[in-house]
C-alpha cells in the first residue's frame, strides 16, 4: 500500500515537473536556451553597451563572479575596522616608496577591506593614488597595464556592490574622480565615465525648473566639469595623446551644448549659471596649456586644431585670449598678430589678475610671439613685446634692461636683431623659473 502511494506521488510530480533528459546533448541545448533567454531579457532591460559586442548580461555575470566578496576570505591577521591593516599599508608606503611591489600591496589591502565591509572612499583614494604614482612612470606604465585593468575593475565593482554608484555622491570628491578616471581610460572603460555624465544631466532634466536652485546647478556643473577635465587629462597623459584628447574634447563640446540647449527658458532666465562653458572651460584650458608648452605643434592634426579654434566661443569664457593663443600656436600657419593685439589692448591691465601658476604660460606666449615676429622681420614689434615682458614681470626679467634697450640711430638692423635674439635666449632660460 505504501509502495503504491509513493508511485502515485512520483507519477503526479512527473506530470507537474517532467524530469529533464539525462542526455548530454539535450542538456547542453537546454543550458544554451536558458542562457540566451536570460541575456535577451537583461539586454532588453538595460540595452547593449555602446557599439561593443559585450552585452550587459555578460558584464553583469562577470562582475558577480569577479567580485572580491566571492574570493578567498581575509587572512587571520586581518584586524579591526581601520586598525592594523591600514597602518601596515601606510608603513609599507612610507618604507618602500618607489618599490614595484607597492601598488600590488595597495590593491591587495583594499581588497581585504572590501571583503570585510570596511572599504571607504578615502581608502579607495589611497589605493588609487598609490598605484598612480608608479603608473606615471613611462616604464611602469607599460609593465603595469594588467594591474591598471585590475584596479579599474576592482573600483567599479566596489562602487556597485557598496551602493555608492546608485546616487553618484562619490563624484563630489574631486580627488577620487582624478584618481579613478586614468585607470578607466587606459583600460578602455571610459564609457562608465560618460554614463556618470549622462546621469548627472538627467538629474537636472528630471527636476522641476521652479525648484532648480542656482547652487544645485553649480554643484552639478562642477561635477560634470571635473569628469570632462579628468577624461581629457587622462587621455593626454595615459591614453592616446593630445590629438585624441582634442577629438574627444570636441565631442564633449557638442554634447554639452546640445544638452544645455534643451533648456531655453532656463538659459534665458539664468545665463550666467546655466552655461555649458562652465562644464567645458577647465578641460579646454588644460589642452591650450599643453599646446603652449609643447616643443613644437607640428605633430598636431590640423583639422582637429582648426575645429578647436572655431569652437572656442562654445567652451571658453575668455574667447579672445584663447583664440589669440591658438592662432599663435597653429601647427601650419602660426600668426602672432592676434596675440600682439591682445597684449596691447587687454593684457596690460589683466595680467596682474592671473594666478601665479599662469605666469610662466604668459611669459612663454610672449616669447613665442616675439620669436615669430622676429622671424617675419617685424623687429620693432618684437622689441616692444620684450619691453612689455620686462615691465610686466620685473621680478623675473628686470635685469635684462641692457639687452633690451632701443638701438642708437646709427646702428645697423643686424645689430638690433642680434641684441633682440640675445635677450630672447636669456628670457627663455627664465620662462620656467
Amino acid at each position: 500500500m505504501r509502495t503504491s502511494a509513493v508511485l502515485s506521488l512520483r507519477y503526479l510530480a512527473s506530470k507537474i515537473h517532467p524530469p529533464l533528459s539525462l542526455n548530454p546533448r539535450d542538456s547542453e541545448k537546454l543550458f544554451k536556451l536558458l542562457s540566451t533567454s536570460f541575456r535577451a531579457q537583461l539586454d532588453q532591460e538595460h540595452g547593449r553597451i555602446g557599439s561593443s559586442k559585450t552585452s550587459a548580461a555578460e558584464v553583469h555575470i562577470q562582475s558577480v563572479l569577479d567580485n572580491p566578496l566571492f574570493s578567498v576570505p581575509p587572512h587571520s591577521g586581518f584586524q579591526s575596522k581601520y586598525g592594523g591593516l591600514q597602518k601596515s599599508w601606510h608603513d609599507s608606503a612610507r618604507n618602500t616608496e618607489g618599490a614595484q611591489g607597492l601598488p600590488r600591496n595597495a590593491v591587495e589591502h583594499f581588497e581585504e577591506h572590501v571583503r570585510s565591509g570596511t572599504a571607504s572612499i578615502n581608502l579607495a583614494k589611497l589605493c588609487l593614488e598609490t598605484c598612480l604614482k608608479s603608473f606615471r612612470d613611462v616604464s611602469a606604465r607599460r609593465i603595469d597595464l594588467k594591474l591598471s585593468s585590475k584596479v579599474g575593475v576592482l573600483m567599479l565593482q566596489w562602487l556597485w556592490s557598496s551602493g555608492l554608484e546608485r546616487n553618484l555622491n562619490f563624484l563630489r570628491d574631486p580627488k577620487f574622480v582624478a584618481a579613478i578616471v586614468p585607470f578607466l581610460v587606459v583600460d578602455g572603460r571610459d564609457r562608465h565615465v560618460y554614463n556618470w555624465l549622462l546621469r548627472l544631466r538627467s538629474e537636472l532634466t528630471g527636476t522641476s525648473l521652479s525648484i532648480l536652485e542656482d547652487d544645485l546647478i553649480r554643484e552639478n556643473f562642477r561635477m560634470q566639469s571635473n569628469l570632462v577635465c579628468n577624461l581629457i587629462l587622462s587621455e593626454i597623459n595615459y591614453g592616446s595623446g593630445l590629438n585624441a584628447a582634442i577629438r574627444e574634447f570636441l565631442e564633449n563640446v557638442d554634447s554639452a551644448n546640445e544638452w544645455v540647449d534643451t533648456f531655453p527658458d532656463l538659459r534665458k532666465a539664468r545665463p550666467s549659471t546655466f552655461d555649458a562653458r562652465r562644464i567645458l572651460q577647465r578641460a579646454g584650458k588644460y589642452i591650450v596649456r599643453r599646446l603652449v608648452f609643447l616643443q613644437t605643434t607640428s605633430g598636431i592634426d590640423v583639422t582637429g586644431y582648426e575645429k578647436l579654434i572655431r569652437s572656442t566661443e562654445s567652451w571658453s569664457l575668455k574667447d579672445s585670449f584663447v583664440r589669440a593663443q591658438l592662432a599663435l600656436l597653429h601647427p601650419v600657419a602660426p600668426d602672432p598678430l592676434l596675440f600682439l593685439q591682445y597684449i596691447r589692448e587687454e593684457m596690460g591691465n589683466a595680467v596682474h589678475r592671473y594666478p601665479p601658476a599662469q605666469t610662466s604660460q604668459v611669459i612663454k606666449l610672449c616669447l613665442d610671439t616675439s620669436n615669430l615676429l622676429l622671424s617675419q622681420g617685424q623687429h620693432v614689434d618684437a622689441q616692444w613685446v620684450l619691453h612689455f615682458l620686462q615691465e610686466t614681470f620685473p621680478h623675473k626679467i628686470g635685469h635684462l634692461e641692457q639687452n633690451l634697450e632701443p638701438e642708437a640711430s646709427g646702428r645697423h638692423r643686424e645689430s638690433t636683431t642680434t641684441k633682440t635674439e640675445s635677450g630672447l635666449r636669456e628670457l627663455e632660460a627664465l620662462a620656467f623659473v
